[in-house]
This record gives C-alpha cells, structure tokens and sequence, in this order.
C-alpha cells in the first residue's frame, strides 16, 4: 500500500510496496511522486487528479505500467485500486492498494501464444488431427483430416471414430478394449479407413492420452498419416523383389564405385558366388582380365544416365570358367533423380551359342544335300524326258533351277525367311535390267511363303518371255508393291508393250501355282487380268506375326 498525500503527492508506503519500486525505495519514501517515478508521471498523475477531484475510486486489473526500478526499462503490470482520503469535505491523500500482476500477465501472453501457435499447427498441419473421447467420439478435427475423409467438420463432429473404420474393424468392443487404449500410450497402429465417397484410404494413426476437466475421462489425440503411396509402394517393392528373387536370368546391382549392393539367385547359379561372398565385392572379380576396360566404360555411361543396350561379352565364373553372355545394364535413381549406382540383367548364352553354330553347320549341310537332290532330279528328267521332249525338259529344268535360287535366298538369310526385293531380283537375273521397273519397301517373307513366291514369279517371268511383255522388243514389265502394318501386302506385275493378251483354253501347272498355291500360302488372294495391253497378276496379303516389313 502506498499513500500519496496532499497536492503535491508525497509517497508514504508500507514494507511489502518497497519491492515494487525496486532501487527507487528508500529516497522515493516521503518524497513528491513526481521525483521518483518521471518515466510513468505521464500516466500515474491523471489517475490521481481524478480520485482527488471526482472523490471516487479507481480501479484496473492488469493494469501496465513503464518503470525503471532496475536500472533499465521495462513494462509492469498491476492490479490497482485508488481511493480517496478525506479531511472534512477535501481529499487529502489517494490510497493505493496495489498488487504486482506482470509474472502472471506475462505467463497468460506466453500462453495465449503457445495457444494460437498449437492452434495454427492444428489448423495447417499436413496431418489430420482429431481429440475424441473414450468412447470414441470426435470432439476436435482440423481441416487436413476433413479432406482426407471426405466430410465436413460438421460431419465429423457427429461421428464416431469407428464409422470412418474398413468394415473389417467395425467392432465396438474390439475399438474400445484394442486400438484406442493402444493409441493413448502412444503407440502407432496402421489402420485402413473409408472416405465419405466409400474408397478406401491406409492411414498410419500416432495418438496419446490429453488430460481434461477435473472428474471428466481424460480425451485421446489422434495424428492420421495417409500411408496409401507408402503401402502400394511397399507392394510394388515387395512384387519386384519376388521377381528378381526368382528370376531365372543373373540380376545385380552396384554403386558408382563398382561395388556390387544386390545379387539375386540366378546371379549365384551363373556365377557360383553366393550373395553373401559377391556384395561388397568389386564387379570386375566378374571381368576376365583383356575386359577390364568394359567396367569403366559402362559406368561412364550410366552416370550420364544412359541405358546400356543389350551386347554380348564374355564373364568369369567363380571357378574360372568362361561363360559367354548377353548383357543389359541401365541406370539407378535415387529419390531425387540423380544417378546412384546400375542394375545388370545377364543371360547365360551359351547354349543358343552352341546352337547357332550347329544350325550354320546342318544349314550348310542341307544345302549342299539340296544342290545334290535337284542335280540328280535334273539329270533323271533328262534320261526320262528323252531328247523328243527338249521343250518339256527346258522348262522342267528352268522351274528347278528357279527353285535352287529360292532355296539359296532363305539359307542365306542371317533371319528366318527371305527378302521379298531380293527374291525379285534374283528370279528375273536372266533377263535385261532395262524391260523392268522395280519398286517396293523391304519386306521380309518367311521361308515356305518365300519358295513358292520365287517359283510363282518364274512361271510369269516364263510366260512372259513365251507370249508376253518379254517376248516383244518392245516389251517391260512394272512391279510394283507396298506393305501396310494394318492393310498387309499389295504386289502388282503388269506388262505392257507386248503383243495383244489372249486367254488360254487350258491351265497349266503355272496356272495352278499362281492361281492356288500363292493364296494359301499369304492367306489371300491372286487376280489375273488378261487386259488388251498387257495381262496383270495382282497378289493380296493380310499381315501376320511371321510376315512384317524389315
């Protein structure tokens, strides 16, 4: 209490004010107030006039105050009452009962900040927060767990938390003995839940016990994590592990610095390391020594993020052996995207090796078994045939011979068939370059189809020599065809410049080969036109897997 009195305010107060003053206390006692407290006069002296000239009492809570009691500024907080002291009708003092409030001021502002901010990290977290009840019940949710759910707040608010449960959990009992006692200590449970619009959503759900109002069951805070991208990415980790896991091919990875961190089950069958002797291991115990090059090559590659293409090379197994192998090798990103090591698929190629070379040398073998055939069909038609029979033999002769070169393209062919240009080229090889136009994309034919393709265009190439195109000076033929992945093949041999076309009574073996053979072996259809000008064969083909453009 102090007792500022007469007009000039002197200060009277009691042990318990002096440490309210702080070094102001002794000299401010029996001193006019304006002496001692100059830096909050400006507010102190209205107060005072006014219970002097109004003769009532001024009070405030909390009321702030600037002052240097310490040797340094700072702002106090009082609670206040200021009463009159009369002598006869005149105020003769103002009593001040005060009490210092500014720890509890400043603990409520504390906080009141700590509120908004809890309030703010409530509103915006990227988690859905909610405080529900030991029966369940939400009390509080912020926004990020509306969304996720799909409903108002208003919604929720009315909810219990069972009913956002995959109908699997619905289960009062089990909610209230199992999960929430399990989330007020703490623990982290996965949960899956169903949105508003019935899809369901894999929530990882952190919570903790909130003490309450004194005789109230205490509340549990829960903090929902969506887990969906985290889950479906585990399952497709756990799916691509069961992959390379089982894989029958070798499959391994390694750092930047060749390192091997990754080593499957057909990784130990190829090369006769177990995983636990090959990770850690440089990849080059793999590389024979005139490769050692290739390692540092291809991790060049990869740190520029590039994919090694399929190339075959050569790998050292455990027990030396040499093992021939296709190898693929592509880059591994980190989440960031940047370049952390490279994966390496090999395929042990050995045996198709083997069998490449067998299949050159029994190739080969039918071939010259071919040549050898025919010869010896030539030389029988001919002892058969007779010298009477010359025209017969001729033709008998030129349909083999056209047959031996069709054969010739097939087996020549690194794939399995023949070049549709090639056989062209090579059926009409007797006659002059000049009576012929030639154009067309690159189209492979496999090689049955190939063989009665070479010997159909020799009987038109025959027949035009005989009664057509190639039998004038005059005479050319244009062949012309185009392939299309949706249409299939269109091939067209028209003759011009040759005498006029005349329709023959009688069909021959030509005619039955142009005419049956080569639709059922492109499965589609042939039209000869005996035009005026010149006869036309026209050949369509639907495509088909074994029957593509080159």
């Amino acid at each position: 209490m102090v007792i500022f009195a007469g007009p000039e305010f002197v200060a009277l107060y009691n042990d318990a004010y002096a440490p309210t003053i702080g070094n102001k206390h002794p000299q401010a006692f029996g001193r006019p107030a304006r002496e001692n407290w100059t830096e909050l006069w400006a507010a102190l002296e209205p107060m005072l006039q006014k219970v002097r000239r109004e003769v009532q009492t001024v009070s405030a809570r909390d009321l702030a105050f600037h002052i240097e009691r310490h040797g340094y500024p700072e702002t106090v907080h009082f609670d206040i009452s200021y009463s009159p002291i009369r002598d006869g009708e005149e105020v003769a003092a103002v009593l001040c009962i005060v009490t210092e409030t500014t720890e509890r001021v400043r603990a409520q502002d504390t906080l009141a900040q700590s509120e908004a901010r809890l309030r703010a990290l409530f509103a915006q977290s990227a988690a859905g927060i909610a405080l529900i009840d030991a029966q369940g019940r939400f009390n509080m949710v912020n926004a990020r767990l509306c969304a996720m759910l799909g409903y108002s707040e208003s919604d929720m608010l009315a909810m219990n938390y069972r009913d956002i449960l995959h109908p699997d959990d619905r289960n009062g009992d089990a909610l209230i003995s199992g999960c929430l006692p399990q989330l007020s200590s703490g623990r982290t449970i996965e949960q899956q839940c169903i949105r508003k619009d019935g899809s369901s959503l894999w929530v990882a759900i952190s919570g903790g016990s909130v003490p309450y109002v004194q005789g109230k069951d205490d509340r549990i805070s829960l903090v929902m994590t969506d887990i969906g991208e985290r889950r479906r990415a585990e399952a497709d980790e756990r799916r691509l592990a069961a992959i390379i896991a089982s894989s029958t091919e070798a499959i391994l990875s390694t750092d930047l610095q060749m390192r091997i961190t990754s080593w499957n089950g057909g990784a130990e069958r190829l090369y006769g390391y177990t995983a636990s002797e090959a990770i850690g291991q440089l990849v080059t115990m793999l590389v024979p020594d005139d490769r050692t090059a290739e390692e540092a090559a291809i991790i060049a590659q990869i740190q520029n993020g590039h994919q090694v293409e399929p190339h075959e090379t050569i790998r050292r197994c455990r027990d030396g052996r040499l093992v021939e192998v296709s190898l693929t090798v592509g880059p591994i990103y980190d989440e960031f995207g940047h370049v952390v090591g490279a994966s390496k698929i090999a395929r042990d190629i050995a045996e198709r090796r083997r069998a490449e070379r067998l299949q050159t040398v029994l190739v080969h073998e039918m071939k010259h078994r071919v040549k050898n055939i025919l010869a010896t069909v030539l030389a029988i038609a001919r002892q058969t045939l007779g010298a009477q029979e010359g025209q017969a033999a001729e033709t008998f002769r030129a349909r083999l011979m056209a047959l031996a070169r069709a054969q010739d393209l097939v087996t020549d062919e690194q794939r399995d068939g023949a070049e549709l240009c090639d056989i062209v080229t090579e059926v009409l090889s007797p006659y002059a370059d000049s009576r012929f136009s030639i154009d067309g994309p690159a189209v492979l034919l496999p090689p049955k189809t190939a063989l009665a393709f070479a010997l159909g265009l020799h009987e038109l190439a025959t027949n035009a020599a005989k009664y057509g195109a190639l039998s004038a000076a005059e005479g050319v033929i244009e062949i012309l065809w185009r392939y299309d992945e949706e249409v299939g093949l269109d091939f067209t041999w028209r003759e011009r410049g040759g005498p006029d076309v005349v329709r023959p009574d009688a069909t021959g073996f030509g005619s039955v080969l142009i005419g049956e053979v080569l639709p059922a072996e492109f499965m589609g259809e042939v039209t000869i036109e005996y035009a005026s000008d010149g006869l036309v064969c026209h050949l369509t083909a639907p495509p088909w897997q074994d029957f593509a453009p080159m």
